[in-house]
């Protein structure tokens, strides 16, 4: 093909003929323009295609990481729950101790757990790759992007706030050695922590006279009784933090599934 052209521009240089041989070169120049631009659209085709590639392959991680997130979120709704419902047995034992005993164990279990956190870390493993690797431009769609980074900041902001526990500190050293270690320990091998229903299965060797003893030591800790209304505020305000996270979540879903179907 080379040569076919070299031999027509050599015959048209040979007779002479300047202005069909100018056609024929602006031609010729038109023709390489021509192929240089397709290449350079099938390089940009084939480049858009590969990074297409990698954003669906981002997409199902982020999709797997919400969906855990959303467990994560609904658990820790449950435990806001139980740790709201661990207070009001408490404060009703501050208020009646003779009517305890119907519900010893409970509230054994409600002195030690209802200062253990009800707000757990979500998982950011790709939302993080994606921010470290200066790949979330691969993201195309602005509003998703967006979306993803007001719940992820607003998870971090919350999971900062809701750390700092400090009546929960204070009530744990106001009750310190009120419980032994084997009730304890008890508490602490009822279940996994993926168990909302501890109670259960818990296995406590305890009479009569041990529990009163223990209800009315506790009816004196008068700095662990006034910590309860704190506690039970930043349980109250951790079950709306969740609420709202597990609506974005909600939201993020259902927008990324819809850029992985089309």
């Amino acid at each position: 093909m080379i040569k076919f052209f070299r031999k027509i521009r050599q015959r048209l240089l040979t007779e002479n003929k300047f202005s069909k041989y100018l056609l024929y070169a602006i031609g010729e120049i038109v023709l390489v323009v021509i192929g240089i631009l397709i290449a350079l659209s099938i390089n940009n085709w084939n480049e858009s295609r590969k990074e297409s590639l990698i954003e669906q392959n981002y997409l199902r991680r982020l999709l797997v990481d919400l969906e855990s997130d959303y467990k994560t979120l609904t658990f820790s709704k449950d435990l806001s729950n139980d740790r709201i419902n661990q207070i009001k047995i408490l404060t009703d034992v501050i208020k009646n101790p003779l009517l305890s005993n119907e519900n010893s164990i409970l509230i054994i279990e409600s002195i030690e757990k209802v200062t253990w956190r009800s707000y757990l870390p979500l998982s950011k493993i790709v939302y993080n790759e994606l921010l470290n690797s200066g790949k979330m431009s691969l993201i195309q769609s602005e509003k998703l992007r967006n979306l993803l980074s007001n719940y992820y900041v607003d998870a971090d902001h919350w999971e900062m706030i809701l750390n700092l526990e400090d009546a929960q500190k204070e009530f744990s050293h106001a009750t310190a050695g009120l419980l032994s270690i084997e009730i304890l320990t008890a508490i602490e091998n009822s279940s996994s922590l993926r168990n909302t229903n501890p109670k259960h299965d818990m296995d406590i060797d305890l009479d009569e006279k041990d529990f009163n003893k223990i209800i009315q030591e506790f009816s004196t800790k008068t700095e662990a009784i006034k910590r309860l209304p704190q506690i039970h505020h930043y349980h109250i305000l951790a079950d709306k933090v969740i609420t709202n996270l597990s609506a974005q979540n909600e939201t993020i879903k259902k927008i990324v599934q819809s850029e992985l179907n089309n």
